[in-house]
């Protein structure tokens, strides 16, 4: 994993431990990789080919994944896209660049048993999750999505790159303001935060994006951060009665996604996700079906 810092990632808690699960030679570790460094990194792991052990690849986080995109050899329709890579692949002196964000979102939504199809969504943010997320939504079926952003700008210039890829939807950029999400809330029924408002440590951890009594019971509310499990918005919605999604879904599914790409096997999701959960001082998960990448 690399990134810039690392202090908060748990993605080593819960890889290493599904390596072992499988009885894999492999070592999973963060990487702190300062953004002037990166391309020397890249470079690097391209000529490591010839050393030993051999690299699998590595996990790109904040605020690398659109740089590595320009950086790498070759990336998947998917990591084009959506405009980042994730996830490297090693295939001989060769880098290829995926992305499994878009996945793990997906996975989470399943999980739950919610089906998004042709239900007005709401997503929060317009960095480069709300792009993972707007175009997992946008493939799903979901033919009316709102992107609010406190920079008005960026929800108007990512409505205006989907709506060229997607151009039956309809799409509508709005400012992160409480007036216009509460009446935006009315009509939608799916909630994505995709930023850090609520994380712990963060900037703003006691924070929610929404006005706590715009969500109501029919809503489903998903949110991308996953520490901590519970933010100030999944309190709300739970108390609103809302279906609930936590962040720490889509961090599991997402590396799990990684996991199957670099090795080709299932990836053991019920280890990872305890793991996941043990490094967050959370009880472990109920079990859950495996999950295998779509390869249609």
């Amino acid at each position: 994993m690399i990134g810039w810092p690392l202090g908060h990632s748990i993605s080593p808690r819960f890889q290493q431990p599904a390596f072992d699960a499988l009885g894999l030679p492999v070592t999973y570790g963060a990487l702190p990789v300062a953004p002037a460094d990166l391309e020397g990194f890249i470079t690097g792991l391209r000529e490591a080919v010839d050393g030993a052990p051999p690299w699998l690849g590595v996990n790109v986080t904040i605020p690398h994944k659109e740089a590595v995109s320009h950086l790498v050899d070759d990336v998947t329709d998917e990591a084009r896209l959506i405009g980042a890579v994730n996830t490297v692949i090693c295939e001989g002196r060769r880098l290829i660049g995926h992305n499994t964000d878009a996945h793990g979102f997906m996975q989470g939504l399943r999980d739950v048993g919610v089906d998004p199809t042709r239900m007005p969504a709401l997503v929060i943010g317009a960095g480069g999750a709300a792009r993972a997320v707007a175009v997992a939504l946008l493939r799903a079926g979901v033919v009316e999505l709102a992107i609010a952003n406190r920079s008005p700008e960026r929800a108007e210039s990512l409505c205006w790159q989907l709506q060229a890829a997607f151009p039956s939807a309809r799409l509508k950029p709005l400012p992160l303001d409480a007036g216009v999400l509460r009446v935006r809330l009315l009509p939608a029924v799916l909630l994505v935060n995709t930023t850090v408002l609520g994380m712990a440590m963060g900037a703003a951890p006691g924070e929610s994006p929404v006005p706590d009594d715009a969500i109501g019971d029919r809503h489903v509310v998903y949110d991308l951060v996953y520490n901590p499990a519970r933010t100030p918005l999944l309190h709300a919605a739970a108390a609103a009665g809302a279906t609930c999604i936590e962040g720490l879904t889509m961090l599991v599914h997402q590396g799990a996604a990684s996991f199957e790409r670099w090795t080709g096997q299932v990836p053991p999701i019920d280890v990872m996700m305890d793991a996941a959960r043990r490094a967050l001082g959370l009880a472990p998960a109920r079990p859950t079906a495996p999950s295998t990448l779509d390869r249609a």
